[in-house]
């Protein structure tokens, strides 16, 4: 069976090596991307998930907007992460059309979940 496979938009060091252990402990490819390859990546080989930090560099919201603007990427899910603090971000990231808004103590205590979940169409 091939594995999950997962692409990451991730720049902070403590989440990306989070997300890589959680991932590797499950079995889940990751692909790590940032806002100008995300789309492309996602077109070439549409990912079981995609995770975006929303305080990375580039325009996550973007991105977000684009990959629920295309027939071919619309299905996939998106999960997006933020500080608990800025609830205007957690606003706008649902208004982009990710599927869901975490703060990163929720997201970080339900990361397994997330990575094991098995999305249709998903092989893994």
């Amino acid at each position: 069976m091939t594995p999950r496979r997962v692409v990451v938009l991730v720049a902070d060091l403590f989440f990306s090596a989070r997300i890589r252990a959680t991932a590797g402990s499950l079995g889940v490819a990751l692909e790590e991307a940032d806002a100008v390859s995300a789309l492309e990546t996602c077109r070439a080989r549409p990912p079981g998930l995609v995770i975006m930090d929303l305080h990375a560099g580039g325009d996550p919201l973007a991105v977000a907007r684009s990959l629920k603007a295309e027939p071919e990427t619309r299905a996939i899910p998106i999960v997006g992460f933020y500080s608990h603090v800025d609830r205007a971000l957690r606003q706008a990231a649902l208004e982009a059309g990710m599927d869901h808004v975490l703060p990163r103590s929720a997201f970080t205590a339900k990361l397994p979940e997330l990575l094991a979940a098995t999305a249709p169409g998903d092989p893994g």
